[in-house]
């Protein structure tokens, strides 16, 4: 039976703790609703990356992100960067995410899970999610519900936004697909010609493989749009270990994977984020002009649910098996 626990602190932040034989989760409602933790419980390995330097704590509506950025998982919702719609101005990476979202819990013999619900003051969109651990099982289900209770169509982008930790010993798996650079954020990739196919770029004289995970020191750093996948999957393979954690979504729903990758080179931080998202670029005004950003009828919904699945015994990941694990 999954274990549900209200009462943990996390860096002085209520959290909601739930558990099994194999994860043990920490949700922290007060601070944008964000997964903080994700613990695979047979190697006592943390899946998620933690800011050394900015502990988990309250933000400002309109704090600039990048200055209290804490880690963990949390959604960028309508906007990733600042932005215009319909005429009304967004925060940078969005509203919910330095929102105080409601928390309720349930659990029986077979599943532990805490529902998560947020207004969004500026837009009016309600928004949901229901984060689920069945017993026993090494996944945890992520339901998402946007309901748009204004009468107007709002466009918009819903990037989730998990911070992975890497080490030299990954790699990072796509399906096939088609990427474009972010123009304003070129980094280590400048000069590079864009779209290419994943995951090869020829960088000055030589063929660069994106999916090793290079060194701290290496100072590498890139922002990556990747785009017309037919499955819809992200992961990150500790090849040392054998361990494959990431995640499965709906390629119709998240149309783009983004990957923001600092190996060393942007604040010296070692993080890979693997983003799966309703639209490309960031940038919400380009995004609506190029149709690439869906748009959400007037008293309209979006219900979608990912899953974020970890697994021993893979070197890489190629694809989906039918049951929706990773094989290589």
């Amino acid at each position: 039976m999954p274990i549900l626990d209200t009462r943990g602190h996390f860096v002085s932040q209520r959290g909601v703790v739930l558990e099994n034989g194999m994860l043990r989760v920490a949700v922290l409602p007060e601070l944008g609703g964000r997964v903080w933790s994700l613990v695979y419980k047979p190697l006592d390995r943390e899946l998620l990356w933690h800011n050394p330097e900015i502990p988990p704590r309250k933000a400002p509506f309109d704090a600039v992100f990048d200055d209290v950025w804490c880690g963990g998982w949390e959604e960028m919702f309508p906007t990733p960067a600042p932005g215009v719609i319909n005429g009304q101005s967004y925060p940078d990476h969005g509203e919910v995410w330095s929102l105080a979202w409601e928390a309720t819990t349930e659990s029986n013999e077979d599943a532990a899970s805490v529902r998560l619900a947020c207004r969004a003051p500026i837009s009016g969109i309600r928004m949901e999610k229901k984060i689920t651990l069945q017993a026993n099982e090494p996944r945890l289900e992520v339901s998402y519900l946007l309901r748009n209770p204004t009468g107007s169509n709002f466009p918009f982008t819903l990037a989730l936004h998990p911070a992975l930790a890497v080490s030299p010993n990954c790699r990072v798996d796509f399906p096939p697909m088609l990427v474009d650079l972010d123009a304003s954020y070129l980094g280590t990739l400048a000069g590079v010609e864009s779209p290419f196919e994943w995951p090869y770029v020829t960088r000055g004289s030589g063929k660069v493989d994106l999916r090793i995970v290079p060194p701290v020191s290496s100072g590498e750093v890139y922002f990556l749009y990747g785009h017309r996948f037919q499955e819809g999957w992200c992961a990150i393979t500790d090849t040392t270990n054998r361990l494959t954690y990431g995640l499965v979504f709906s390629p119709e729903v998240f149309r783009a994977c983004w990957l923001f990758a600092t190996y060393g080179g942007w604040r010296d931080y070692y993080v890979a984020i693997l983003e799966p998202s309703t639209s490309y670029p960031q940038q919400i005004e380009q995004a609506i002009q190029q149709g690439t950003a869906p748009s959400l009828p007037a008293g309209g919904t979006l219900e979608t649910t990912v899953i974020f699945q970890v697994q021993e015994g893979l070197s890489k990941v190629v694809g989906l098996m039918p049951d929706g694990k990773f094989h290589q």
